[in-house]
């Protein structure tokens, strides 16, 4: 009888322990999940990392390639050619801070995803309630469709600073590449000049507005150019 009441008491033990196991191991999945969303949130994509560590790559290997051109009227033009680089990447880093305070505050694409099946639950729940409550109802998705809407802007917005990004590394890299055309053929092209300095100016201007909107929605915190 001991041993059948001790072999009945191991069962229950270790019944019991692989119950807490199993909800411990629920939490945990559920725990890592809220974890991943969070890291996923607080994260630029990869393509913008990359094209914010070319913009500032190319950065300065335009700075350099200036400084390794003989002096002269050619260098001088360079120089003044160049001179907007330093507030384009003062600029750059100011609207990195602002996507990243966005993306730590706003998943948009999950956000979206709830509002959408918000309105879309409302949509079905509509057609079945009694005519006292369809006022409500509609009032509440009249409002979570005003949201979406929100959302949606947001997330263009979102998406046109990234795209910014990634045309100002493109663009310093078409800069680079052009000075050292005009040093290896030693070919003083105004023409070339400014179209260079029109698409460094053009860029600019795009980029501080970009920022100046960002400030206008508070993820900026100083005054830009």
């Amino acid at each position: 009888m001991p041993v059948l009441i001790f072999a009945l008491a191991i069962v229950l033990f270790l019944g019991a322990l692989f119950t807490i196991t199993y909800f411990l191991g629920i939490v945990a999945l559920k725990l890592l999940k809220i974890i991943s969303q969070d890291w996923s949130v607080s994260s630029l994509p990869y393509t913008v990392k990359r094209s914010l560590r070319e913009a500032r790559d190319y950065a300065q290997k335009i700075r350099r390639t200036a400084r390794q051109c003989p002096p002269g009227p050619m260098r001088d033009r360079l120089d003044r050619t160049i001179k907007p680089v330093d507030e384009w990447l003062v600029n750059l880093n100011r609207l990195e801070q602002a996507l990243t305070k966005l993306y730590m505050q706003h998943n948009i694409n999950r956000d979206l995803r709830r509002v959408t099946s918000e309105i879309e639950q409302l949509r079905r729940q509509r057609l079945e309630t009694n005519k006292n409550e369809i006022t409500y109802i509609r009032a509440l998705a009249d409002s979570k469709k005003k949201q979406r809407a929100a959302l949606e802007e947001l997330q263009a917005f979102q998406n046109q600073a990234e795209l910014k990004i990634r045309r100002i590394a493109s663009d310093l890299g078409t800069v680079h590449t052009e000075m050292l055309l005009v040093i290896a053929k030693g070919d003083f092209n105004e023409n070339r000049f400014q179209r260079l300095d029109e698409n460094l100016q053009d860029n600019l201007s795009g980029l501080r507005d970009m920022v100046a909107a960002m400030d206008e929605m508070g993820y900026t915190s100083t005054a830009g150019y």
